[in-house]
Formats: structure tokens, sequence, C-alpha cells
């Protein structure tokens, strides 16, 4: 079989490769649909902080199951089309033993700590694939990333009618964005880039901020009544982002960090005391996987228009030079790895 291989930062390479065989507990799947995720950028850069090289990258697919190693009995079939959570979690850990496995001190995720799924086919347990029913395969590759915004809002809290901030309008903004608005908030969406706000704008929010001319400061302010954003969520990861949303959420509010960096944020300490805000980080999804795969059934259509580009596994060097150079240019980057609609 082929698959991509990320040799060293800006350096990929297709190989040839045999294919995997199930082992007991595990599914052979043929990869359909592989987006491109912020994290895979970071990795072509060499500025992920968990991942190692050489790296097969990928952790946002769909494909159809093959066959199965010995010990299920489950009922899902050969053929059928699944969803992909990637996360390989210890289960002995305290946030393992808590059910928050998304967490987990030794958590290995496909594509980051280990080989994913820019590949024709790959051996994964049984734990780690969901029915994507009547998804196409490009649906059914959102729903990882969506599973992200999901978790944020389950952190978050969040309830019908409260207002919510979302910084950053790339892919897993957009995903929060569509969790809130599914449980009935009412959301509004800063970024700098108005390409990506175009985008946002048909998954429901109320309103959109362009953060390059406007004050976002004021229009929360204003949209608000003066009370700051019952939740602030960042989905950027940049320090400046992280203080924004602490500066904006209202007193006894919310604030929520997705954006993954190695850069420190520093805060006043006074505003944590004066706010009586709550600070919550929120990673990959505790249990939620299933509720992602519903969410992006309600709202597929809308879900469909945030991929921009469609590559090849051959082309996926210039997939991620595109994603990496252009983001004013992308949404979603959807991976061609074979047949499938």
């Amino acid at each position: 079989m082929r698959e991509a291989v990320t040799l060293a930062p800006h350096r990929v390479e297709l190989r040839e490769v045999t294919e995997p065989r199930p082992g007991a507990g595990e599914a052979l799947i043929r990869i359909e649909r592989v987006g491109i995720c912020g994290s895979d950028v970071h990795l072509y850069h060499g500025a992920h902080p968990y991942a190692t090289y050489p790296r097969v990258q990928g952790h946002e697919a769909a494909g159809r199951i093959v066959a199965f190693g010995t010990g299920y009995e489950g009922e899902l079939g050969e053929g059928e089309r699944v969803s992909i959570e990637p996360l390989i979690p210890c289960g002995d850990c305290y946030p393992c033993r808590l059910g928050r496995r998304n967490c987990c001190v030794k958590l290995k995720v496909l594509g980051a700590h280990v080989d994913g799924t820019f590949r024709e086919y790959v051996s994964v347990p049984f734990t780690m694939i969901y029915a994507s029913g009547d998804l196409t395969a490009e649906q059914a590759a959102l729903v990882e990333p969506v599973s992200i915004g999901v978790q944020a809002v389950h952190r978050g809290a969040i309830v019908a009618d409260e207002q919510v901030l979302v910084v950053g309008a790339g892919p897993i903004g957009a995903g929060i964005a569509l969790a809130a608005v599914d449980r009935g908030a009412r959301v509004m969406v800063a970024d700098r880039l108005a390409s990506r706000l175009d985008l946002v704008r048909h998954l429901g929010v109320e309103r959109t901020v362009d953060a390059s001319s406007e004050d976002v400061g004021a229009a929360v302010r204003d949209w608000t009544g003066g009370d700051g954003a019952h939740v602030a969520i960042d989905a950027v990861g940049a320090p400046a982002v992280i203080r924004q949303c602490a500066e904006l959420v209202a007193s006894a509010g919310r604030v929520v960090i997705v954006g993954l960096s190695m850069q420190e944020v520093s805060l006043p300490v006074i505003g944590f005391t004066r706010k009586e805000m709550t600070i919550l980080g929120s990673r990959n999804n505790a249990g939620l996987f299933g509720e992602a795969v519903a969410l992006v059934g309600r709202h597929r259509e809308q879900l469909t228009k945030m991929i921009t580009h469609r590559y090849p596994l051959e082309e996926l060097p210039a997939a991620l030079q595109l994603a990496a150079e252009h983001p004013e240019q992308v949404e979603k980057v959807m991976i061609e790895v074979a047949g499938g609609t």
C-alpha cells in the first residue's frame, strides 16, 4: 500500500509498504478521506509539541471496514463506513480512571505520537471506530474535528440562550461555534481573516467580528449590553487571544482554552478573584465522539461547505504547504486517499 511519511520538517515522501493485517481486537480500515488539521501543519513546520520524526501524519479520517481481527462482537460489518477516533489512552492513569481518557497522561494520538492515516490501510482497535451511517466519506472525516468542538462546549457547560464568544474561525473554531449553536446558544465569532468569517456565517452564528479592522472588545460589550460574554472560547492558542478571552468574559463567566501552543501567557491575578471567572482547558473529546457523529449528521450540508480544497494522497506535500502558507484561502483541506463519495 501507499503511505505518506513526514521525514523531517517540510519533507514528505510517498512510499510503498506492506499492507497491515488486523490483530486481535483490531479492525482493518481502507482509508477514504483524511482532513488536514492545524496540528498537521504544526508537525509539517516542526512545531508540534508532541510529535517526532519520521511520522505518518493524519488523524481526521474515515474509511470502510475491510476485516476484523479476532474478538469482535459488535454490530458493525465489513464494508461499512466508519469515522475513526484517533485516541489511544492507557486506561490506568488517574484521568482514565475518571473517564477522562482524552487527557490521559500517556495518551497516544494517531498521526502525532504514533503513525496515522495518510495511508491506504490502517489497523485500529475496535474501540476507535464509529458507524457513520449515511454520511459521505468527507462528512465522516469531519467528525473528529467537530468532536473537539463538542468537548469544548461540554467543558464550558454551555446552555441555551447564553452568549458565547469564539475567537478563531478555523475548522476547530467553526466546530465549537456549531456545537454551541446546536445547544441553542447565541454565538459571536471573531477572526482576522474575512474569508473564514464568511464560511462560519452559514453555521447559524449571530454575529461575526473582523478582528483585523474592528474592535472586538467594543463589539462584545455592545452585543452583551456591557456584561461580557458568558463563555469565551480560545480556538487559536495565542497568548494575546487567551488574555483577550479573560478580559471579555463576564464576571462569573467561563473561559475555555482549546488552542495548542508551547507559548506562555500571563494574566493579571486580580481578574481571577474580581470576576471569579472559571478557566478551563479542553483537549480532544471525552466519550463524546458518538455525539459528534450525530452533530455532523444534523448539520452535514453546512459542514461540507467548510471543505475548501481537495487533493489526492500523492499531492499531500502541496496540500500541507497550501494550508501552512495561505490560511486566508483555506478552511479545511481534504485528502482523497481512496474512492468514496
